[in-house]
């Protein structure tokens, strides 16, 4: 009885031995790739002189290539959606996969064993996420040559459809701005790709004498979908002469700016809206897109206080 017993500590202690023996050193799969892009898997083991019998790699549990030395067909590729092998860029620890698609994305596994008899297992994984990047750059309706001190610039930032939709900023002068000039970030399921979206960001601020340097104002809107893309368009406007009127206060001015805009933008979120205004070629894209100077708002505000 207890020769058995040592017979199998043995054989417990050899097991351990062999699990010890077969590892993964590195494991590379991208985190992040690009649709319609492709990307290299590579699982790199250590057998310490231990016989390799097979290595395996999955797609969300699901098995899509075995590579088994011994057999006289070593390679066997299986059909799986969303992944695509490139075969004769590929060998026995490194796969290509081409023509990434949304379906590609998943937890992908490789998974190696050694000989008999005790076929130890080991394994690691890793998730990749494969994104829809904005076919064109960042656009900017509603934005006029020149404008004065005390006039408003009330302007849209639009990013093209992707997945996952483009996180938008805006910026005067290469300085972010304050977050009381921006509103949104509104987004729309695109037509063309419901499985993406189009990002809309809003900017609207009184202009004032510091804004310009050396007569120039510089806006920014940057679009960024981390870690693979980041674009910006720059627009510089030039100062126009003064007009003279006096200034009224600033909260008058920003009262009269969100009554105006909350009378084209009454939309809380575009995600499942047909949004009929950014479509419109009168209105330049989401909500209303203005340019009112000092002069105008004044005589509506005075028109109200008359009436």
């Amino acid at each position: 009885m207890c020769g058995k017993c040592v017979s199998l500590c043995l054989l417990f202690l050899l097991k351990q031995e062999f699990a010890l023996s077969i590892r993964i050193t590195e494991l590379t799969v991208p985190s992040h790739a690009v649709e319609s892009g492709s990307v290299l898997l590579q699982c790199q083991y250590d057998l310490e002189g231990e016989m390799l019998y097979s290595l395996n790699w999955y797609k969300d549990g699901i098995e899509f290539y075995k590579y088994v030395p011994s057999n006289n067909v070593q390679y066997n590729f299986f059909p799986q959606i969303g992944v695509n092998v490139d075969e004769k860029d590929s060998s026995s620890n490194v796969l290509k996969l081409l023509n990434l698609t949304s379906d590609s994305s998943g937890l992908y596994r490789c998974e190696l064993s050694g000989e008999g008899p005790y076929f130890i297992t080991v394994y690691d994984e890793r998730n990749i996420s494969v994104h829809l990047l904005p076919y064109k750059r960042p656009q900017v309706t509603g934005l006029e040559e020149d404008y004065r001190v005390g006039d408003i610039i009330a302007v849209n930032c639009s990013s093209s459809r992707s997945r996952p939709q483009a996180r938008l900023k805006w910026l005067i002068n290469n300085e972010a701005v304050q977050r009381k000039y921006v509103t949104g970030p509104w987004y729309r399921i695109s037509r063309e790709r419901p499985d993406a979206r189009e990002t809309i960001l809003q900017l609207r601020f009184i202009v004032k004498e510091e804004h310009f340097k050396n007569g120039i104002l510089q806006l920014k809107c940057q679009a960024t979908i981390a870690p693979l893309y980041q674009d910006e368009v720059v627009h510089h406007i030039i100062r126009a002469e003064d007009n003279g009127i006096d200034p009224i206060s600033e909260d008058v001015m920003n009262e009269e700016i969100t009554r105006l805009f909350d009378q084209h933008t009454q939309l809380s979120s575009y995600d499942d809206i047909d949004m009929t205004v950014a479509n419109s070629p009168n209105d330049q894209g989401i909500g209303a897109i203005m340019r009112i100077s000092v002069s105008s708002v004044m005589m509506m505000v005075v028109l109200q206080i008359v009436l």
